[in-house]
C-alpha cells in the first residue's frame, strides 16, 4: 500500500482470472492477480505505467470504478483508476497488458 510494485505478469492464456476481465486481451497480452489489504474504508487509486485493464474484486464481485485519469507529465504513470473500497483483503486483477512487466501502486486518495 502506497509503494510502487514491479509486477511480473503471465501470458494471458496462462492466467486463471477470478472473473472475466472487462477487457481480457488476446493471446499475446499479459495479466495477473495480486492481493492487497485496505485498513480503512475509503477511496483508493490504482496507478500504473502501462495501459492494462484493471479490475478490483471484493467478495467475488468486480467493483465499479469511481474515477479515471492519467499521471502528471514525465511521471511514467500512464493510467490511474479510483475505487471506493471497504476495509479488508481485496484482489487486483490485471489484464490486457502489452508487456510482461508492469509497475503498479495502490494508494489512498487524500
Amino acid at each position: 500500500m502506497g509503494a510502487a510494485f514491479d509486477a511480473t505478469l503471465a501470458p494471458t492464456p496462462k492466467v486463471d482470472y477470478v472473473l472475466e476481465p472487462g477487457k481480457p486481451g488476446g493471446s499475446v497480452s499479459f495479466g495477473g492477480l495480486f492481493a492487497f489489504d485496505v485498513a480503512k474504508a475509503g477511496r483508493y487509486r490504482i496507478a500504473q505505467n502501462g495501459r492494462s485493464w484493471v479490475d478490483v474484486i471484493v467478495d467475488g464481485k468486480a467493483v465499479a470504478s469511481a474515477a479515471h485519469g492519467h499521471g502528471p507529465e514525465c511521471s511514467g504513470i500512464t493510467k490511474m483508476v479510483e475505487y471506493d473500497l471497504p476495509s479488508g483483503r481485496h484482489l487486483l486483477q490485471i489484464a490486457a497488458n502489452g508487456e510482461a512487466a508492469l509497475t503498479v501502486m495502490v494508494a489512498p486518495v487524500r
